[in-house]
């Protein structure tokens, strides 16, 4: 928690603390260590309010550097929110011990205590550039998931100035996000007046002070011997009595995919009452991610990274099931399967588990025809199968047959004010050509039309740069063996301030949101994916 007080005074004995309002940046643990935000110890971190230039300002002045000076917390608005600003600060306080001013300090750390970053004056916002979280190589070069890209050195986030505060490590940072404007307006200006108040001493005018309270304890960045805390020493941390008591909660939730046509049948692959759309037919998966992020996790409304692919997943779904009978999708020669991934942004979980399960072989320690699930389907007296270890609470995956290729759809909400969408991939030969080619062509009359992405196409195993998208996963873990195409809403790079992975993206903020795009989006799908279907092993 975070909170505020006014510093004692002779009118005013007593501190009043009141809970602030506000959004958390937190920490995330990866296979390599740590990125986010948190205090150094599990005791408070507390400062007093000061404009960010102030500070920065003060520090260029060697002339009044002390050794210890009294803690502060550093107050800036969102634009200026940036990897930049925060390494000025933490190189600034890094030359200082904290003072006692405001209570004993324990921690070790410097006297920058914490962050609050303000939402943006709305009076003030035209021409603001609010730039995005992530690094110009999203999920690619530089970080965790670099090898689980496809073209990790290429740079899709170019047009919004990538600035890579997502993995940065600020352990001993404590930062929230204050989102309510006449709140914000107060902080600001304190932090303004108490800063205009210190004039070129940092060490002056220490009381009376409105301070800030950061209780954000996030766990450690190292073991007591000195090893570093990644994601898997953190889920399988034990407490003194050897018992299992992991300290922290995995990302992600639960994919969600279903077939066109026919239900799959819930019994195993060898079940002979198995129905039309049980066979040995191969698929075709038309995919999405189900979530965002931002760096104020609670704050990641993704209405461009997210909710725009999800609609136009599902008016393509609701297309085809309204236009094309049951009995016609089970003829088709390959099975048309909707899928719609969870940690999409942190790894591709979602949708590296599910490839895993379908391509490679999954194996159920109980045997893989499960046991019987607490699910059951609308209206058929069977119930799911299951396995508990590894734990899958649907095991109907088993029935799905090979997956011939992938059309994932990303970012299709905000086209820049065009009417031009993308297709990503598909510059090889092959079935991804295929796809390319049937989605550029049933687009050809249409308000909005698809053409190739002139995204640069030379990674050294010859294949096309892919965006962040499902269809990574699909190419990595099939060794290139299978692999498909992203409809997007942008070229060769994000469409500029298009606000990706930032706290802002949603229509009552700062994102705008082309609906008709969507819907474009969604017929296009719905027809590529009918024509990938039809077109049998032989290219007919």
């Amino acid at each position: 928690s975070i909170k505020m007080s006014a510093s004692t005074t002779l009118n005013e004995p007593f501190n009043n603390l009141e809970k602030l309002p506000h959004s958390p940046c937190v920490t995330l643990y990866h296979r390599n260590g740590r990125v986010g935000c948190g205090t150094l110890e599990r005791g408070v971190m507390t400062g007093r309010l000061l404009h960010w230039s102030a500070v920065v300002s003060n520090g260029s002045n060697e002339s009044n550097a002390q050794s210890s000076l009294p803690p502060y917390v550093a107050v800036l608005d969102e634009a200026d929110y940036t990897s930049q600003t925060i390494e000025m600060l933490q190189t600034f306080s890094s030359n200082f011990v904290a003072g006692d001013e405001y209570g004993p300090v324990t921690d070790g750390g410097g006297p920058l205590r914490g962050v609050l970053v303000l939402s943006t004056d709305p009076s003030n916002v035209d021409g603001v550039t609010f730039p995005s979280p992530e690094p110009l190589t999203p999920q690619g070069d530089g970080t965790p998931m670099e090898n689980l890209s496809v073209g990790s050195s290429y740079e899709w986030n170019v047009n919004n100035n990538g600035d890579g505060l997502t993995f940065t490590d600020m352990s001993g940072l404590p930062t929230v996000y204050v989102a309510d404007s006449q709140t914000a307006a107060y902080l600001r200006n304190v932090a303004s007046e108490q800063a205009n108040s210190i004039s070129s001493d940092l060490n002056t005018a220490v009381f009376p002070s409105v301070l800030s309270e950061f209780n954000y304890y996030m766990g450690p960045s190292e073991t007591t011997d000195g090893t570093k805390v990644t994601s898997q020493q953190c889920l399988e941390w034990k407490d003194l009595d050897g018992n299992w008591s992991p300290k922290c909660l995995p990302l992600g939730g639960n994919s969600i995919w279903a077939v066109a046509g026919t239900p799959v049948s819930l019994g195993y692959t060898d079940d002979e009452n198995a129905n039309d759309n049980n066979q040995d037919r191969p698929t075709v998966i038309l995919s999405a991610s189900i979530d965002s992020t931002s760096m104020f996790h609670e704050l990641s409304p993704g209405a461009n990274t997210a909710a725009s692919n999800i609609l136009s997943l599902l008016l393509a779904a609701e297309l085809l099931g309204s236009s094309i009978k049951d009995e016609v999708l089970d003829q088709l020669y390959s099975r048309i399967t909707f899928a719609f991934f969870q940690g999409e942004s942190h790894g591709f979980i979602g949708s590296r588990l599910f490839v895993k399960d379908v391509i490679g072989g999954f194996e159920c320690q109980a045997g893989n025809e499960g046991i019987p699930s607490v699910l059951k389907r609308k209206d058929e007296a069977s119930t799911v199968r299951a396995c508990l270890n590894p734990l899958r609470t649907d095991l109907t995956f088993q029935n799905l047959g090979d997956i011939r290729g992938m059309i994932a759809v990303d970012q299709v909400g905000n086209l820049g004010g065009g009417k031009n969408l993308y297709v990503q991939g598909g510059t090889e030969n092959g079935f991804d050509a295929f796809l390319s080619e049937v989605m550029i062509e049933l687009s050809a009359n249409g308000e909005y039309t698809a053409q190739a992405s002139s995204a640069s196409n030379n990674n050294e195993d010859g294949t096309a740069s892919l965006p962040p998208s499902p269809v990574s996963s699909l190419v990595k873990l099939s060794a290139s063996g299978a692999g498909g195409v992203v409809l997007t809403g942008y070229d060769d790079a994000f469409v500029a301030n298009s606000l990706y992975h930032s706290h802002l993206d949603s229509v009552s903020m700062s994102q705008s949101i082309d609906k008709d795009a969507i819907a474009a989006s969604a017929t296009l799908l719905a027809r590529s994916a009918v024509a990938a279907a039809y077109q049998n092993e032989n290219n007919e």
